[in-house]
Protein backbone atom coordinates (compact mmCIF):
# COMPACT_ATOMS: atom_id res chain seq x y z
CA UNK A 1 0.00 0.00 0.00
CA UNK A 2 1.60 3.79 -0.67
CA UNK A 3 1.85 6.61 1.93
CA UNK A 4 -0.99 8.31 2.48
CA UNK A 5 -1.39 11.79 1.05
CA UNK A 6 0.97 14.33 3.33
CA UNK A 7 -1.24 17.11 4.25
CA UNK A 8 0.59 20.52 4.36
CA UNK A 9 -1.91 24.14 5.44
CA UNK A 10 -2.29 26.39 2.15
CA UNK A 11 1.07 25.38 0.57
CA UNK A 12 -0.58 26.96 -2.64
CA UNK A 13 -0.82 30.34 -1.16
CA UNK A 14 2.62 30.42 0.87
CA UNK A 15 5.26 28.48 -1.50
CA UNK A 16 4.67 31.10 -4.69
CA UNK A 17 4.10 34.04 -2.26
CA UNK A 18 7.76 33.59 -1.01
CA UNK A 19 8.88 32.61 -4.65
CA UNK A 20 7.91 35.94 -5.91
CA UNK A 21 9.57 37.40 -2.33
CA UNK A 22 12.48 35.86 -3.37
CA UNK A 23 13.10 37.05 -6.89
CA UNK A 24 11.69 40.71 -7.01
CA UNK A 25 14.02 40.86 -3.75
CA UNK A 26 16.58 39.42 -5.35
CA UNK A 27 16.16 40.88 -8.61
CA UNK A 28 15.50 44.46 -7.56
CA UNK A 29 17.85 44.71 -3.68
CA UNK A 30 20.94 45.26 -5.35
CA UNK A 31 19.62 48.06 -7.34
CA UNK A 32 18.19 49.63 -4.01
CA UNK A 33 21.42 49.50 -2.68
CA UNK A 34 22.71 51.18 -5.75
CA UNK A 35 24.08 48.51 -7.84
CA UNK A 36 23.19 48.28 -11.94
CA UNK A 37 20.32 46.16 -12.17
CA UNK A 38 20.40 43.40 -15.44
CA UNK A 39 18.22 40.50 -16.69
CA UNK A 40 21.15 38.44 -16.97
CA UNK A 41 22.34 39.19 -13.88
CA UNK A 42 19.90 40.19 -10.94
CA UNK A 43 16.55 39.58 -12.48
CA UNK A 44 17.90 36.49 -13.75
CA UNK A 45 19.21 34.71 -10.52
CA UNK A 46 15.96 36.28 -9.28
CA UNK A 47 13.91 33.92 -11.56
CA UNK A 48 16.07 30.77 -11.16
CA UNK A 49 16.47 30.97 -6.62
CA UNK A 50 12.08 32.05 -6.78
CA UNK A 51 11.35 29.27 -8.86
CA UNK A 52 13.23 26.29 -6.85
CA UNK A 53 11.38 27.81 -3.95
CA UNK A 54 8.34 25.73 -5.51
CA UNK A 55 9.59 22.88 -5.15
CA UNK A 56 11.34 23.37 -1.42
CA UNK A 57 9.33 21.46 0.77
CA UNK A 58 9.72 18.09 -1.43
CA UNK A 59 13.50 18.27 -1.54
CA UNK A 60 14.52 21.46 0.87
CA UNK A 61 18.08 20.44 0.97
CA UNK A 62 18.56 20.06 -2.46
CA UNK A 63 17.00 23.04 -3.09
CA UNK A 64 19.13 24.60 -0.99
CA UNK A 65 21.89 23.17 -2.84
CA UNK A 66 20.79 24.30 -6.22
CA UNK A 67 20.21 27.85 -5.08
CA UNK A 68 23.83 28.31 -3.61
CA UNK A 69 24.98 26.71 -6.42
CA UNK A 70 23.47 29.56 -8.91
CA UNK A 71 24.56 32.28 -6.41
CA UNK A 72 28.12 31.40 -6.59
CA UNK A 73 27.93 31.03 -10.47
CA UNK A 74 26.51 34.62 -10.90
CA UNK A 75 28.97 35.95 -8.08
CA UNK A 76 31.78 34.22 -9.96
CA UNK A 77 30.73 35.58 -13.28
CA UNK A 78 30.20 39.17 -12.17
CA UNK A 79 26.53 38.87 -12.49
CA UNK A 80 25.20 39.56 -8.97
CA UNK A 81 27.04 41.82 -6.52
CA UNK A 82 24.23 41.09 -3.56
CA UNK A 83 25.12 39.33 -0.53
CA UNK A 84 26.45 35.32 0.01
CA UNK A 85 23.50 34.53 2.16
CA UNK A 86 20.34 36.33 2.50
CA UNK A 87 19.63 35.33 -0.82
CA UNK A 88 19.24 32.05 0.10
CA UNK A 89 17.27 32.64 3.46
CA UNK A 90 14.01 30.83 2.64
CA UNK A 91 16.02 28.04 0.60
CA UNK A 92 18.09 28.01 4.41
CA UNK A 93 15.11 28.33 6.73
CA UNK A 94 13.03 25.47 5.21
CA UNK A 95 16.03 23.26 4.74
CA UNK A 96 17.39 24.28 8.89
CA UNK A 97 13.55 22.66 10.04
CA UNK A 98 14.57 19.79 8.91
CA UNK A 99 18.62 18.81 8.83
CA UNK A 100 19.95 22.07 10.51
CA UNK A 101 23.71 21.02 10.77
CA UNK A 102 23.42 20.28 7.01
CA UNK A 103 22.21 23.81 6.34
CA UNK A 104 24.20 26.18 8.40
CA UNK A 105 27.28 23.97 6.67
CA UNK A 106 25.82 24.90 2.99
CA UNK A 107 25.85 28.75 3.98
CA UNK A 108 28.98 28.41 5.28
CA UNK A 109 30.55 26.93 2.07
CA UNK A 110 28.91 29.38 -0.11
CA UNK A 111 30.19 32.60 1.76
CA UNK A 112 33.70 31.11 1.39
CA UNK A 113 32.89 30.09 -1.80
CA UNK A 114 32.09 34.14 -2.46
CA UNK A 115 34.30 36.27 -0.79
CA UNK A 116 37.92 33.55 -1.15
CA UNK A 117 38.07 34.62 -4.99
CA UNK A 118 37.38 38.64 -4.22
CA UNK A 119 40.61 39.09 -2.70
CA UNK A 120 39.66 40.96 0.26
CA UNK A 121 41.95 41.69 3.01
CA UNK A 122 41.29 40.39 6.42
CA UNK A 123 39.24 43.29 7.71
CA UNK A 124 37.27 43.56 5.05
CA UNK A 125 36.75 39.62 4.86
CA UNK A 126 35.76 39.76 8.83
CA UNK A 127 33.37 42.89 8.18
CA UNK A 128 31.79 41.40 5.38
CA UNK A 129 31.63 37.95 6.63
CA UNK A 130 30.74 38.39 10.15
CA UNK A 131 27.48 40.28 8.64
CA UNK A 132 26.61 37.48 6.28
CA UNK A 133 27.49 35.19 9.25
CA UNK A 134 25.11 36.66 11.85
CA UNK A 135 22.09 37.22 9.12
CA UNK A 136 22.92 32.62 8.44
CA UNK A 137 22.84 32.47 12.63
CA UNK A 138 20.08 34.64 12.80
CA UNK A 139 18.04 32.27 9.86
CA UNK A 140 19.33 29.13 12.04
CA UNK A 141 18.13 29.92 15.38
CA UNK A 142 14.26 31.36 13.61
CA UNK A 143 13.94 27.26 12.10
CA UNK A 144 15.18 25.89 15.20
CA UNK A 145 12.47 27.59 17.08
CA UNK A 146 10.00 27.38 14.70
CA UNK A 147 11.03 23.56 14.24
CA UNK A 148 10.31 23.50 18.37
CA UNK A 149 7.16 25.18 18.48
CA UNK A 150 6.08 22.76 15.71
CA UNK A 151 6.62 19.97 18.02
CA UNK A 152 5.71 21.48 21.01
CA UNK A 153 2.12 21.99 19.51
CA UNK A 154 2.22 18.55 18.02
CA UNK A 155 3.27 16.86 21.24
CA UNK A 156 0.86 19.22 23.12
CA UNK A 157 -2.52 17.94 20.76
CA UNK A 158 -0.84 14.33 20.45
CA UNK A 159 -1.45 14.98 24.98
CA UNK A 160 -4.22 16.25 24.44
CA UNK A 161 -5.34 13.46 22.74
CA UNK A 162 -4.96 10.98 25.23
CA UNK A 163 -6.35 13.43 28.10
CA UNK A 164 -9.43 13.36 25.88
CA UNK A 165 -9.47 9.53 25.74
CA UNK A 166 -8.69 9.01 29.00
CA UNK A 167 -11.05 10.70 30.08
CA UNK A 168 -13.83 9.02 27.20
CA UNK A 169 -12.54 5.73 29.27
CA UNK A 170 -13.40 6.75 32.38
CA UNK A 171 -16.58 7.61 31.61
CA UNK A 172 -16.97 4.28 29.85
CA UNK A 173 -16.39 2.86 33.16
CA UNK A 174 -18.67 5.21 34.89
CA UNK A 175 -21.48 4.45 32.62
CA UNK A 176 -20.60 0.62 32.82
CA UNK A 177 -21.04 0.58 36.11
CA UNK A 178 -24.26 2.40 35.57
CA UNK A 179 -25.68 -0.03 33.42
CA UNK A 180 -25.03 -2.77 36.04
CA UNK A 181 -26.79 -1.37 38.67
CA UNK A 182 -29.95 -0.80 36.24
CA UNK A 183 -30.15 -4.58 35.16
CA UNK A 184 -29.45 -5.26 38.81
CA UNK A 185 -31.95 -3.60 39.96
CA UNK A 186 -34.91 -4.46 37.28
CA UNK A 187 -33.66 -8.09 37.33
CA UNK A 188 -34.87 -7.97 41.15
CA UNK A 189 -37.80 -5.54 41.45
CA UNK A 190 -39.22 -7.81 37.95
CA UNK A 191 -38.16 -11.03 39.53
CA UNK A 192 -40.13 -10.52 42.66
CA UNK A 193 -43.24 -9.28 41.19
CA UNK A 194 -43.30 -12.28 38.98
CA UNK A 195 -42.95 -14.58 42.04
CA UNK A 196 -46.42 -12.53 43.82
CA UNK A 197 -47.84 -12.66 40.32
CA UNK A 198 -47.59 -16.50 39.83
CA UNK A 199 -48.90 -16.83 43.31
CA UNK A 200 -51.83 -14.80 43.36
CA UNK A 201 -52.79 -15.44 39.80
CA UNK A 202 -55.17 -18.38 40.97
CA UNK A 203 -56.47 -16.77 44.08
CA UNK A 204 -56.43 -12.93 43.28
CA UNK A 205 -55.89 -12.23 40.11
CA UNK A 206 -56.30 -8.63 40.24
CA UNK A 207 -53.24 -8.79 42.24
CA UNK A 208 -51.37 -10.75 39.81
CA UNK A 209 -52.40 -8.31 36.98
CA UNK A 210 -50.77 -5.84 39.23
CA UNK A 211 -47.84 -7.88 39.87
CA UNK A 212 -47.25 -7.85 36.43
CA UNK A 213 -47.68 -4.31 35.43
CA UNK A 214 -45.55 -3.12 37.76
CA UNK A 215 -42.96 -5.51 36.73
CA UNK A 216 -43.60 -4.40 32.74
CA UNK A 217 -43.46 -0.63 33.66
CA UNK A 218 -40.10 -1.12 35.44
CA UNK A 219 -38.94 -3.43 32.63
CA UNK A 220 -39.85 -0.16 30.21
CA UNK A 221 -37.80 1.92 32.73
CA UNK A 222 -34.89 -0.51 32.30
CA UNK A 223 -35.04 -0.21 28.63
CA UNK A 224 -34.94 3.40 28.30
CA UNK A 225 -32.08 3.74 30.84
CA UNK A 226 -30.14 1.33 28.93
CA UNK A 227 -30.82 2.81 25.41
CA UNK A 228 -29.38 6.28 26.97
CA UNK A 229 -26.32 4.56 28.85
CA UNK A 230 -26.19 2.77 25.12
CA UNK A 231 -25.68 5.93 23.19
CA UNK A 232 -23.21 7.28 25.46
CA UNK A 233 -20.99 4.46 24.84
CA UNK A 234 -21.25 4.58 21.09
CA UNK A 235 -20.21 8.02 21.02
CA UNK A 236 -16.60 6.94 22.50
CA UNK A 237 -14.30 7.28 19.04
CA UNK A 238 -12.16 4.16 17.98
CA UNK A 239 -8.60 4.26 16.49
CA UNK A 240 -7.56 2.18 14.33
CA UNK A 241 -4.47 2.20 11.53
CA UNK A 242 -6.25 4.66 9.76
CA UNK A 243 -5.55 7.27 11.81
CA UNK A 244 -1.84 6.95 11.87
CA UNK A 245 -2.00 9.15 8.81
CA UNK A 246 -3.52 11.73 11.37
CA UNK A 247 -0.05 11.22 13.21
CA UNK A 248 1.99 11.82 10.59
CA UNK A 249 0.46 14.82 9.81
CA UNK A 250 1.23 15.66 13.61
CA UNK A 251 4.59 14.67 13.01
CA UNK A 252 5.17 16.45 9.30
CA UNK A 253 3.48 19.53 11.06
CA UNK A 254 5.96 19.63 13.46
CA UNK A 255 8.62 19.78 11.09
CA UNK A 256 9.88 16.43 10.90
CA UNK A 257 10.42 14.77 7.67
CA UNK A 258 8.03 11.46 8.11
CA UNK A 259 7.99 8.14 5.50
CA UNK A 260 5.04 6.09 6.08
CA UNK A 261 4.76 2.69 4.80
CA UNK A 262 2.24 0.51 5.01
CA UNK A 263 1.42 -3.29 3.67
CA UNK A 264 -1.24 -5.74 4.25
CA UNK A 265 -4.52 -5.36 4.53
CA UNK A 266 -5.36 -3.03 7.58
CA UNK A 267 -8.93 -3.93 7.28
CA UNK A 268 -8.24 -7.44 8.43
CA UNK A 269 -6.70 -6.47 11.87
CA UNK A 270 -9.53 -7.18 14.40
CA UNK A 271 -9.96 -3.94 16.06
CA UNK A 272 -8.02 -4.29 19.22
CA UNK A 273 -4.76 -4.99 17.39
CA UNK A 274 -5.36 -2.09 15.22
CA UNK A 275 -6.16 0.08 18.41
CA UNK A 276 -2.86 -1.15 20.04
CA UNK A 277 -1.04 -0.56 17.00
CA UNK A 278 -2.24 3.00 17.07
CA UNK A 279 -1.35 3.88 20.98
CA UNK A 280 2.24 2.53 20.13
CA UNK A 281 2.91 4.62 16.94
CA UNK A 282 1.21 7.28 18.78
CA UNK A 283 3.33 7.21 22.06
CA UNK A 284 6.53 6.47 19.68
CA UNK A 285 5.86 9.68 17.92
CA UNK A 286 5.18 11.56 20.94
CA UNK A 287 8.61 10.20 22.32
CA UNK A 288 10.49 11.57 19.17
CA UNK A 289 8.83 15.08 19.63
CA UNK A 290 9.28 15.64 23.18
CA UNK A 291 12.92 13.69 23.47
CA UNK A 292 14.99 13.77 19.91
CA UNK A 293 16.29 16.14 17.40
CA UNK A 294 15.12 14.01 14.85
CA UNK A 295 14.71 15.18 11.79
CA UNK A 296 13.51 12.17 10.10
CA UNK A 297 10.89 10.06 11.19
CA UNK A 298 10.46 6.54 9.50
CA UNK A 299 6.62 4.21 10.26
CA UNK A 300 6.44 0.93 9.08
CA UNK A 301 3.30 -1.27 9.33
CA UNK A 302 2.94 -4.56 8.20
CA UNK A 303 -0.28 -7.00 8.58
CA UNK A 304 0.88 -10.20 7.69
CA UNK A 305 -1.70 -13.41 7.93
CA UNK A 306 -0.87 -14.10 11.37
CA UNK A 307 1.20 -11.24 12.83
CA UNK A 308 1.04 -7.08 13.01
CA UNK A 309 4.29 -5.70 12.78
CA UNK A 310 4.62 -2.15 13.44
CA UNK A 311 7.87 -0.09 13.57
CA UNK A 312 8.49 3.19 14.55
CA UNK A 313 12.23 4.78 13.86
CA UNK A 314 13.99 8.42 14.13
CA UNK A 315 17.55 9.54 13.11
CA UNK A 316 18.00 11.63 16.51
CA UNK A 317 20.92 11.61 18.81
CA UNK A 318 21.37 8.48 21.15
CA UNK A 319 20.04 8.76 24.39
CA UNK A 320 21.99 9.19 27.39
CA UNK A 321 20.76 7.16 30.42
CA UNK A 322 17.12 6.92 29.17
CA UNK A 323 14.62 4.97 30.92
CA UNK A 324 11.23 3.79 30.32
CA UNK A 325 8.29 6.33 31.24
CA UNK A 326 4.48 5.48 32.33
CA UNK A 327 3.42 5.93 28.35
CA UNK A 328 6.14 3.02 27.26
CA UNK A 329 5.49 1.10 30.20
CA UNK A 330 1.36 1.63 28.95
CA UNK A 331 2.16 0.56 25.62
CA UNK A 332 4.02 -2.68 27.17
CA UNK A 333 1.01 -3.40 28.64
CA UNK A 334 -1.23 -3.19 26.22
CA UNK A 335 1.16 -5.23 23.55
CA UNK A 336 1.81 -8.11 26.37
CA UNK A 337 -1.88 -8.30 26.65
CA UNK A 338 -2.34 -9.19 23.56
CA UNK A 339 0.52 -11.78 23.25
CA UNK A 340 2.78 -10.01 21.68
CA UNK A 341 6.54 -8.35 21.96
CA UNK A 342 7.58 -4.71 22.52
CA UNK A 343 11.79 -3.29 22.15
CA UNK A 344 12.59 -0.08 22.60
CA UNK A 345 15.84 1.24 21.61
CA UNK A 346 17.31 4.02 22.51
CA UNK A 347 21.20 3.47 21.54
CA UNK A 348 21.06 5.12 17.86
CA UNK A 349 18.29 7.49 17.77
CA UNK A 350 15.11 6.18 19.22
CA UNK A 351 13.21 2.83 17.79
CA UNK A 352 10.12 0.99 19.05
CA UNK A 353 9.17 -1.95 17.25
CA UNK A 354 5.98 -3.82 18.26
CA UNK A 355 4.93 -7.47 16.91
CA UNK A 356 0.81 -8.44 17.46
CA UNK A 357 -0.42 -11.56 17.01
CA UNK A 358 -3.14 -11.67 14.92
CA UNK A 359 -5.65 -14.04 16.76
CA UNK A 360 -8.92 -13.27 18.45
CA UNK A 361 -8.35 -13.64 21.87
CA UNK A 362 -11.97 -14.66 22.65
CA UNK A 363 -12.46 -17.44 19.98
CA UNK A 364 -8.73 -18.17 20.04
CA UNK A 365 -9.24 -18.45 16.27
CA UNK A 366 -7.04 -16.68 13.72
CA UNK A 367 -8.75 -14.43 11.27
Amino acid sequence: MSPRPRTRRHPRLVDPALALLTAVGVGAGPAAMGAPPSWHGTFGLGVILGGLLLVRRRRPVLVLVLSAAALVGYQSAGLFEGGAVWPLSVALFTAALGRPVRAAAVGALTLACVLAPQGLDASEVLARGGVELLWLALVSAAASSWRQYGRWRAEHQARLLQLEQTRLVEQRLIISREVHDVVAHTLAVVGVHLNVAVEALEDSPEEARASLRTAIAVRNQAMTDLKTFVGGLRDVPRHGLESVAGLVSQAEAAGLEVRYDSEGDPDAVPAAQALTAYRVVQEAVVNTLRHSDAGRLTIRVRARPRTLAVEVTDDGRPAAGFTEGHGLTGMRERVTALGGTLRVDAGGGFAVRAVLPLTDRVTGLAP
